[in-house]
């Protein structure tokens, strides 16, 4: 910087063209820094404070500059005490023209309103004092007030989005300011009126080539803010998120009708992939506070000369859905067995599992997107391919509880949360630690079996059958037992056998005792507990045998009592 340090310590000697010089060239140096540790704390004091002062008596360009440069001191939080003072906060407040009661609507200085608006957000951001100051002052009320008196003019795009960045920052940083928001002003039915207007101002250029809705780089930053905003607006109605009973009536319309504007947003295209992905990623952390009651309204009635006759299922137009579908592939094929996976996957993980808990359609329409009728991939592993079945039954096994229990749950909810049907497309080894978690080791029962419907959703193809036949599936593996070995004793003397299964029998006592491994039985009630030796084992197998051979005398004795009873029992 031309200017030397002295120049900083006489501050209130420059004179105006003086200090101008010297924030423009501390802006010009340091535009690109997020810390300035040549700056020392009383010095940024001075700067600021001076700043202030003289900022009553600049033009417009000069103030600017001031507002730029104070726009960099706010990134850093090593001294952000200098900026959080009424005598900076206040003028930030009335350059942006939200102060409380005396909203400005249309304003001049636009570029100036932006900036103090930057500098506001960065503050909010950083500072717990700054957020109590701008929400006791009433900057949320003033943004909800701006809202409401521009939602019929044209706003500024820097100034609504910088608008929307703050309103989205006191929101979640303050519960009765969402309160307020929701209540007091009605921000839920304002906002959703903005979504809408943008949807319809972008629908006519594209009507003649296409039916969809194509969304700028500039509508979708604003939109995301909005997403943002309306997640917070929701996230604590406790009596209204994921209840099957709303008691309020008018929160229920209001929220169905966002559902009904969310399907129509996740139908639109952005300029690029990327964009559009970020788009859906934030109505799916919305649709995620949404009741079950509402996810009927991502349906609509299928349109019989409709050419994507994929996207239809039982009368309803699932294209919602799929696009749902399709971004859980996208998100785990970019993300699996990176850091990201968690953040990436949980919230999509989280709605469809809702939606398919609450909604018959939508189940079935995700089965068979998820777990078609088996055929020949069942001579590989559940978890080998890249269909979207082969990825979440990988993540049945991640590292990461969360994802590994919400992808379990998913498949499981699909199976109409039958171990056996559950079983069958992962495999046992895959699906033991959600069976456990859940205390499905033991006797098959369905605590939910009367919210699934009773018609059966099998249908083997013949190719499994035919499979299944001839070299029966391992459920274990969850794969067909194609590969023989050759028995590797039979060329082994019956001394021989006798004496390596006493090395066996002992190097496992050896095992055990050592707490080298710990093999597992069944108690009473069917849930596993570590065997203490290989005693214990072998009187664990023989009751097991035992039973078994029970069993089936006792199938026999009912075939021979009442022919076709156990199929009957067998299909409910």
């Amino acid at each position: 910087m031309a200017s030397s340090d002295d120049d900083f310590n006489k501050l209130d000697t420059l004179s105006d063209d003086d200090y101008l010089k010297l924030i423009e060239q501390f802006y010009e140096k340091n535009a690109n820094n997020f810390a300035f540790p040549e700056l020392a704390l009383d010095k940024k004091h001075r700067l600021v404070m001076e700043l202030f002062i003289r900022l009553r008596s600049f033009n417009t360009n000069s103030i600017n500059i001031c507002l730029k440069t104070l726009r960099l001191l706010t990134r850093e939080r090593e001294g952000l005490d200098a900026l959080t003072g009424s005598s900076v906060l206040e003028p930030l407040q009335n350059i942006a023209g939200l102060e409380c009661g005396k909203v400005d609507v249309n304003p001049k200085d636009v570029q100036n309103v932006i900036e103090a608006e930057k500098c506001m957000s960065n503050l909010i951001y950083m500072s717990p004092s700054v957020q109590k100051f701008y929400s006791v002052s009433g900057v949320a009320d003033a943004i909800t007030q701006r809202i409401k008196e521009t939602t019929a003019t044209k706003l500024d795009n820097g100034i609504r989005f910088f608008d929307m960045r703050m309103l989205f920052l006191l929101t979640a940083l303050n519960a009765d300011i969402r309160q307020r928001v929701r209540e007091k002003f009605h921000g839920l039915s304002y906002l959703f009126e903005i979504i809408n207007q943008i949807m319809l101002s972008r629908s006519e250029p594209v009507a003649a080539a296409d039916t969809g809705i194509t969304l700028s780089n500039d509508d979708i930053d604003y939109l995301i803010e909005i997403l943002k905003t309306l997640y917070n607006l929701t996230v604590d109605l406790p009596n209204l998120t994921h209840s099957y009973a709303i008691q309020e009536e008018e929160e229920e319309a209001h929220l169905m009708r966002l559902v009904s504007i969310l399907r129509e947003l996740l139908l639109c295209y952005g300029p690029n992939d990327e964009k559009q992905m970020e788009l859906q990623n934030h109505i799916i952390n919305l649709l995620t506070n949404m009741p079950k009651t509402c996810f009927e309204e991502l349906l609509s009635p299928a349109v019989l000369e409709d050419e994507n006759g994929g996207d239809e299922h039982n009368g309803k137009n699932m294209e919602a859905i799929n696009i749902i579908l399709r971004f859980l592939d996208h998100r785990i094929t970019k993300t699996e067995g990176t850091k990201n996976a968690k953040e990436a996957l949980l919230p999509v993980l989280q709605l469809l599992i809702l939606m398919c808990q609450s909604n018959r359609t939508i189940r079935k329409f995700c089965r068979q997107f998820i777990l078609p009728p088996l055929s020949d991939e069942v001579l590989n592993l559940p978890t080998e391919g890249q269909k979207l079945r082969n990825k979440l039954t990988r993540m049945m096994t991640n590292p990461n509880s969360e994802l590994k229990t919400l992808s379990a749950k998913l498949l499981f909810v699909l199976c109409k949360e039958s171990v056996d049907r559950l079983i069958k497309y992962t495999g046992y080894g895959n699906a033991a630690g959600l069976l456990y978690d859940f205390g499905l080791l033991g006797p098959q029962h369905n605590a939910n079996k009367e919210q699934y419907s009773s018609d059966s959703d099998e249908s083997d193809t013949e190719n499994y059958k035919k499979i299944r036949d001839q070299y029966g599936i391992d459920p274990v593996t969850g794969r067909a037992n194609i590969i023989r070995h050759d028995d590797p004793m039979k060329d082994w003397t019956e001394e021989r056998k006798m004496v390596e299964m006493e090395k066996l029998v002992h190097s496992l006592d050896q095992a055990i005792n050592h707490g080298i491994m710990r093999p597992m039985i069944k108690d009473a009630s069917g849930n596993p507990v570590p065997a203490e030796s290989v005693l214990q084992l072998r009187e664990a197998n023989l009751k097991n045998i035992h039973h078994h051979d029970d069993l089936r005398a006792s199938e026999s004795s009912d075939d021979e009592g009442d022919g076709g009873q156990i199929t009957a029992n067998k299909s409910k």
